[in-house]
């Protein structure tokens, strides 16, 4: 058989292994029933097959993070190597300086890092302990994910094709303000009193909230150009009750002056501001996600007058009422600590943030030229009350003693 017909057989059996239809073992076996010259042709041609796969992952908008998130919803854990495998080869004939930071360090979270290597199937295999019909199998279903996938919106530069980016300013204690929040965050997600959770929550927003306005505020200096630095990044929520989970990633997005978009089919949200708010945004909602999940888990599970199980939607109403009082509360703390700014400083930032908004706005709709405003059906008071009471219940006042 010819490259070119192994090539054309290829894109046929990706999709029959990844649907997982009937006639995958038929196609495994007849890429697999060859002698060891034979192997190793299909195996070039296989692992040439999965590196253009990624490159064309790239061109349609995904990024590292995106793919392997999204990969591990949907394919085998056995699969994540292989595709790791295939991500490193994709980047071996770029120069570091092409790629953008922001999709380097994205590599490194992943474990990819320099010096990036060729995919062999044969070494792979070897290392992962799997046999010649599971590498193919494992291979194929990667091929048939990677095809499926979407258009999504392009937030970095290709690799290959990116610039140096200009730096902002330093932010003074930037490291040990990020470790301040971190640690507030991480003691809010291990206690198991919900008062304290949210007073330690609150008190990471107000951090935060002082934090992007001493940045603003070292951009207020007349002798220094306010750099655009608005972008985006997309985090992954968990299934079910996706829409909700959302809205509570939009609120903390909104008390930090971002903007979100999201995908319910993929279960992401897009988030859009400058760049340190939005690596704020990210810390916040991560952590409130956790919280809003076992705030919900202790409500129980909601039983109709009938007797049939209402916990679905009562689950959904709660996290959506819960989203929308904790955004209130976030809101108020965002703008106290930025009420309290002195009288001098706060006509300095007013421009500043004013330009900043400008520059989101512009990103946003260039990411997004059309968007729908959905609204969604509250079906379960029950639900919604409960979630609004266990909301209330969060100590948002950053003032509010803090137990340690």
């Amino acid at each position: 058989m010819s490259d070119e017909e192994i090539l054309r057989l290829l894109p046929i059996a990706a999709t029959i292994v990844a649907v997982r239809d009937d006639r995958a073992d038929q196609q495994l076996a007849r890429l697999g029933a060859y002698d060891e010259r034979d192997q190793a042709q299909v195996d070039r041609c296989l692992q040439g097959f999965l590196t253009a796969l990624v490159r064309a992952t790239w061109e349609r908008g995904w990024t590292p993070a995106d793919v392997v998130q999204h990969g591990r919803r949907q394919l085998d854990p056995g699969v994540e190597p292989l595709l790791l495998a295939a991500i490193s080869a994709e980047h071996k004939t770029y120069r570091q300086t092409t790629i953008d930071p922001r999709w380097l360090d994205q590599l490194a979270d992943l474990g990819v890092s320099q010096p990036f290597t060729e995919l062999s199937l044969t070494t792979w295999a070897a290392a992962a302990r799997v046999g010649r019909y599971l590498t193919l199998h494992h291979a194929l279903s990667l091929a048939g994910f990677l095809q499926a996938l979407p258009i999504l919106a392009r937030l970095y530069p290709l690799p290959g094709a990116a610039s140096v980016r200009r730096q902002a300013p330093a932010v003074p204690a930037n490291g040990k303000m990020l470790a301040r929040i971190r640690g507030l965050l991480a003691k809010a997600e291990a206690t198991e009193f919900p008062d304290e959770a949210e007073a330690l929550s609150g008190k990471a927003q107000e951090l935060m909230a002082k934090f992007s306005l001493d940045r603003a505020l070292v951009e207020a200096d007349p002798a220094v150009e306010i750099p655009d630095d608005s972008a985006a990044r997309r985090l992954w929520v968990d299934t079910p009750y996706v829409s909700a989970k959302a809205q509570l990633v939009g609120a903390v997005a909104s008390a930090n002056r971002c903007r979100t978009v999201v995908i319910d089919q993929l279960a992401v949200v897009t988030i859009v501001g400058e760049e340190l708010d939005l690596q704020l945004t990210e810390i916040l909602s991560t952590s409130l996600l956790v919280q809003a999940n076992r705030a919900m888990l202790a409500a129980g599970k909601h039983i109709g007058r009938r007797g049939e199980s209402r916990t679905r939607s009562f689950r959904q109403s709660f996290l959506m009422a819960y989203a929308q009082r904790i955004g209130e509360r976030l809101q108020v703390t965002a703008a106290a600590t930025q009420a309290a700014v002195p009288e001098a400083d706060a006509d300095r930032l007013l421009p500043v943030l004013t330009k900043r908004e400008e520059q989101v706005d512009a990103l946003f709709t260039k990411l997004f030229p059309n968007t729908t405003t959905r609204r969604t059906r509250i079906t379960n008071g029950a639900g919604w009350e409960a979630g609004l009471t266990a909301a209330d219940q969060a100590q948002l006042d950053a003032r509010r003693q803090v137990r340690r």
